[in-house]
């Protein structure tokens, strides 16, 4: 009987509660979860520029628009162009005009903030694409000398210094990085990765070789001249291609037509470009070489070369070697032209290909 009236006790007082708890919702204050200014109503009507709309740097874009308020006091327009400079406009006019002269090139998104009534604010977001406004300059070339090269190589990258070609290669179980005496085209040195890592791009940055791999998101750092392991690094791009370095950046390409900006100590990326030139954007970037404040990027699949402006990602010159395809390779994606490497001394580059039994060294020819 004790527990029989306890467990009645127990209900009811469950019961109160509950009644209770009722009573407080219902009296106290509702709190919003709203976001500030969430279902204010447009004030602007954003007639142009439309989203996809494709342009030339050098266009003035016009930033059409018109009040849906008339009532509205607005007291400035600032154009956000992605990571350019805003401009802010201050003029009470219904069309302003945003210049893309100094933009890069590639998918802009605009975003256009109205700022009213002293503290309110409208905002639209229209993507754009923007071509290069300059015809790449086409070079012919001319071959200084021919030199062996081990056609059992999958040429990944390919770096020149101090009379020594560094070169990395590919394909699981295969993947090595090497020190190559020119002349003969044996290797001097070479450690192999392990099995399950496919080589890929390499750069020389003081006095160490970065290395990255196809899809382990994982590089490895050497010492340039025992090419001994010092560590590894793993990075968030989702495939590794080619790598060169500025001086003070290395810079990466992942199959695409963009060049990652990467912190090299960390390889944490700080920026990013994309590459297009006067009809568009130039996918497959692959190996990549830095050359006087410009970069040299084979395509993959293509028997030229393309010469980039680093800071726009404009196409500034094309270099076609399809002469240099030995034969029977042509059509063999596994047997492409892939390999750049620069020589300071004498302004030639090295090229080779993927197996190619041949490393040429080439002048580089503008076209008048």
């Amino acid at each position: 009987m004790k527990s029989v009236n306890n467990i009645t006790a127990l209900l009811l007082l469950n019961v109160g509660l509950v009644f209770l708890l009722s009573c407080c919702r219902k009296n106290a204050p509702q709190l919003s979860t709203d976001l500030p200014g969430k279902g204010r109503p447009a004030v602007i009507n954003l007639l142009t520029p439309k989203s996809n709309t494709v342009l030339t740097c050098g266009d003035s874009v016009a930033v059409k628009f018109t009040r849906l308020n008339p009532d509205i006091h607005l007291d400035s327009v600032v154009v956000f162009p992605g990571k350019e400079k805003p401009v802010t406009y201050q003029n009470g006019q219904n069309e302003i005009h945003w210049p893309t002269a100094e933009s890069r090139v590639g998918q802009v998104t605009l975003r256009i903030v109205f700022y009213y009534n002293d503290s309110l604010t409208d905002s639209h977001n229209v993507s754009l694409v923007l071509l290069s406004d300059i015809t790449p300059k086409k070079y012919s070339y001319r071959i200084i000398r021919k030199f062996p090269h081990d056609d059992q190589a999958y040429t990944q990258g390919l770096v020149y210094s101090d009379g020594f070609l560094y070169e990395s290669t590919g394909l699981e179980g295969k993947s090595s990085l090497r020190i190559v005496d020119i002349a003969t085209g044996k290797p001097m040195k070479m450690v192999n990765l392990p099995t399950q890592y496919f080589g890929e791009g390499i750069a020389l940055y003081n006095d160490q070789i970065y290395q990255i791999t196809y899809k382990s998101q994982v590089g490895f750092i050497y010492d340039k001249k025992t090419l001994s392991q010092i560590r590894s690094f793993d990075y968030q791009i989702k495939e590794g291609w080619g790598l060169t370095s500025d001086g003070q950046h290395l810079i990466m390409s992942d199959g695409s037509a963009q060049l990652f900006i990467i912190e090299p100590e960390f390889f944490t990326q700080t920026d990013r470009v994309e590459v297009f030139d006067n009809k568009g954007m130039i996918p497959s970037l692959n190996e990549i070489e830095f050359i006087k404040g410009k970069i040299l990027a084979n395509v993959y699949g293509e028997s030229y070369i393309v010469i980039i402006d680093p800071l726009t990602g404009k196409v500034l010159g094309k270099a076609g070697l399809e002469d240099l395809m030995p034969a029977g390779f042509k059509g063999d994606y596994g047997r492409v032209l892939n390999g750049i490497a620069y020589n300071p001394q004498t302004g030639h580059l090295y090229v080779t290909g993927k197996n190619w039994p041949v490393l040429f060294e080439i002048e580089l020819i503008p076209s008048l």
